[in-house]
């Protein structure tokens, strides 16, 4: 009987462990015990040899640019959206400095099966969202859809490396922002041309006789019919030149009346993560830039 209760209090304690769900507040600043450190790994869901990888290209980073990171690993979160979790890992860690919010989180539940990326207001503009969103797409979640976690996550960290120090990827976005601007050139100049043409024939259509059928009604006196609150309503009386036939229609128009009306102001804010939580990486604040994806 003895056996069979420690077996038992054993399974238990087995499946209480797997079923750890973590909170923000659970995540180890691990940069914090070790500065070569920035992937927490609680699960063990990382391999040694990837952690000690990542960590690596992390530590290049932020020794060439100062981005601070931290990389959590684990499987399943509470709260189960990744992007509220990544951001509330940032805003209560602190990481980043306050100074230049150079912060970067990146959580990777594999419960929810997602990858996210949170990134301080300092950083927004050297990894915006669309970049963050590629490299997901393009270096992790084809290894990710195979639960290749190891693979992925090195991928992911090497790419953002050689975005953040060789601008490797910003060569290629060049030319995708290139390729993007002629299309929107190219929409923007087939609109002005059909926007012209359809000027022309409502003039032309204006202008044709309706007894001969030629487009040669010329305008030849113009009479104010009345005018008051800034409307003005004229005859219009028109000839053509073709066959003689006179026409007239009625024109309205609007002209000013002096006034001076003037709508509501409207202001500019600022908007950010929720409360500052300083933690020794400095205080930084997240907004609302990054980019999730679930494979």
């Amino acid at each position: 009987m003895k056996r069979i209760a420690l077996v038992t209090v054993l399974v238990l304690g087995c499946l209480m462990a797997a079923a750890k769900v973590y909170k923000p507040s659970d995540i180890r600043p691990v940069h914090l015990e070790d500065r070569n450190r920035y992937v927490c790994n609680p699960d063990g869901i990382l391999s040694q040899e990837a952690v000690n990888r990542i960590d690596a290209a992390f530590r290049t980073i932020e020794d060439s640019t100062g981005i601070q990171t931290l990389v959590a690993v684990v499987k399943d979160i509470d709260p189960d959206d990744c992007f509220e979790f990544a951001h509330q890992i940032g805003e209560k860690v602190g990481v980043g400095r306050s100074s230049s919010d150079n912060g970067l989180v990146i959580l990777l539940s594999t419960g929810e099966r997602c990858i996210q990326f949170a990134t301080g207001y300092g950083i927004e503009g050297v990894l915006p969202d669309a970049l963050c969103k590629r490299v997901q797409e393009r270096y992790m979640n084809r290894y990710f859809a195979d639960d290749k976690w190891d693979e992925g996550m090195v991928a992911g960290a090497e790419a953002l490396k050689d975005i953040l120090l060789k601008g490797e990827y910003g060569q290629d976005d060049d030319k995708l922002g290139a390729i993007e601007a002629f299309a929107a050139i190219s929409v923007l100049a087939t609109l002005f041309i059909l926007f012209v043409i359809l000027l022309v024939y409502i003039d032309r259509r204006s202008r044709r006789c309706p007894k001969c059928g030629h487009v040669a009604l010329k305008q030849v006196s113009v009479s104010t019919i009345s005018r008051s609150n800034g409307v003005k309503k004229e005859l219009v009386t028109l000839k053509c030149t073709h066959c003689g036939f006179i026409t007239s229609k009625n024109r309205t128009s609007y002209y000013s009346t002096g006034g001076h009306g003037g709508g509501p102001h409207i202001g500019g804010g600022h908007f950010g993560g929720g409360g500052s939580f300083g933690g020794s990486y400095g205080g930084g604040h997240f907004g609302g830039g990054g980019a999730g994806s679930r494979f």
